[in-house]
């Protein structure tokens, strides 16, 4: 028999293990934070490769027609300057060494190596958003089966007030506090039920996909957590912390390729240049080829020196915010995993022992030796222990899945 409800339960956890990862596949596909990052992943690799392209050689092809006004008489000068002429140039150059383009290159391909890492990183916000969103789903619609059970007690217990009134044996005020009691119980069914409400739409928001009408809570998974030394080990693997370094070190690049700009650009070119008018040396068709320097100092490339000295320091320090943050949010997400284990069981005790105190309520006051407040408050009491231990439960599956994500593990 213990086999049997084993079997039962790991079924049970293993569907629901998968509808939890269709809708997660189905966040992946559809999310729009997650198209823009796969854009800005595909806009860093176009910028580099531009930057690369840019190092190719090149060619440019210009052509014109010219109308000259005057025409010489001797054939010599008016072959020189016809009355029409057709002018075609091509011009293919080869930089040689252009050190400040090959850094920004190397920068370039940094900073595309960041944008894919920086895409993991939306990748796992969005499903912390899923998993959060699809087990609040789950507890609000535990929540309003057990305001609906409440208001149902509520309303039995205006009915017996009811009944007894007629024949005189409860007073007008139980009967009162009997109809208010029933009208609080309507309104938190009421309550509940736009929450069912706003939660199933967050899903569908989040996933393009339209939750089930009944979900049960997860399976409360009691395992013990690894130590938060080992978690917080293995903060250099998170996507985050990765991506910042990257942006530290492509940051670092361009402040190289700012300095680097005092160094000369050497080029080699080749243009030929063919024309109806004749050269001086008598030929339409020449060429002339050549190696050139520009070395070019001026007051803005010396400012871009300390605009990029600036970027790089901004960089590094966003680098250290960045293992910060990953740091306090694996610590936070550990603190809240330890708290929800400890809340599951009391959260457990304290439901069997408001639902223990209501039938005992309901025997004395039968047997008259106590009022209906103890009854309304013992119910009360019920509706709240549900309440809290449907918060443990599901705060026990969004903090281990929060956990997971925010140390770079696999969910399970």
């Amino acid at each position: 028999m213990k086999r049997v409800m084993l079997s039962v339960a790991l079924v049970s956890m293993s569907a629901a293990a998968e509808n939890v990862k269709t809708f997660l596949d189905a966040a992946e596909q559809g999310s729009v934070d997650l198209r823009i990052s796969v854009e800005q992943r595909n806009r860093a690799a176009a910028e580099y490769r531009q930057a690369w392209t840019a190092l190719l050689p090149s060619l440019s092809v210009s052509a014109g027609w010219t109308n000259n006004q005057y025409v010489s008489d001797n054939p010599v000068f008016a072959a020189i300057l016809p009355k029409d002429q057709y002018d075609a140039n091509f011009r293919f150059e080869v930089p040689l060494i252009d050190s400040t383009r090959w850094m920004r290159m190397s920068a370039a391909g940094t900073a595309n190596e960041a944008a894919a890492l920086r895409e993991q990183v939306m990748r796992d916000a969005i499903r912390r958003q899923v998993v959060a969103s699809y087990y609040g789903y789950a507890a609000s619609l535990a929540v309003r089966e057990s305001s609906r059970r409440s208001a149902n007690v509520a309303l039995e217990q205006l009915k017996l007030m009811e009944i007894r009134a007629k024949v005189g044996t409860v007073t007008e005020l139980d009967l009162l506090r009997a109809k208010a009691e029933a009208g609080r119980t309507r309104q938190t069914v009421a309550d509940t039920d736009a929450l069912v409400a706003t939660t199933r739409r967050t899903v569908r928001t989040l996933t393009g996909l339209l939750p089930p009408e009944t979900l049960p809570l997860p399976e409360d998974d009691v395992t013990p957590v690894a130590p938060l030394e080992d978690l917080e080990g293995r903060l250099e693997q998170l996507p985050g912390v990765q991506a910042a370094d990257l942006d530290r070190k492509a940051a670092g690049k361009l402040a190289t390729a700012s300095k680097l700009a005092l160094i000369p650009i050497v080029s080699a070119q080749f243009t030929e240049r063919a024309s109806s008018a004749k050269n001086f040396a008598g030929q339409n068709v020449a060429y002339n080829a050549g190696i050139n320097l520009v070395w070019r100092l001026d007051a803005p490339t010396f400012m871009a020196m300390q605009v990029q000295d600036a970027n790089e320091q901004t960089a590094s320090l966003a680098g250290d915010r960045a293992r910060l943050q990953a740091r306090d949010q694996i610590n936070s997400d550990w603190q809240r995993l330890q708290a929800a284990l400890i809340k599951i069981d009391a959260a457990e005790a304290q439901v069997e022992a408001a639902r223990r105190a209501a039938q005992v309520a309901r025997d004395r006051y039968a047997a008259g030796v106590a009022t209906q407040v103890d009854v309304i408050t013992a119910e009360r009491d019920v509706f709240g222990a549900e309440v809290s231990q449907i918060q443990a439960r599901t705060e026990l599956a969004t903090a281990r899945a929060s956990l997971r994500i925010s140390a770079a593990l696999p969910l399970e």
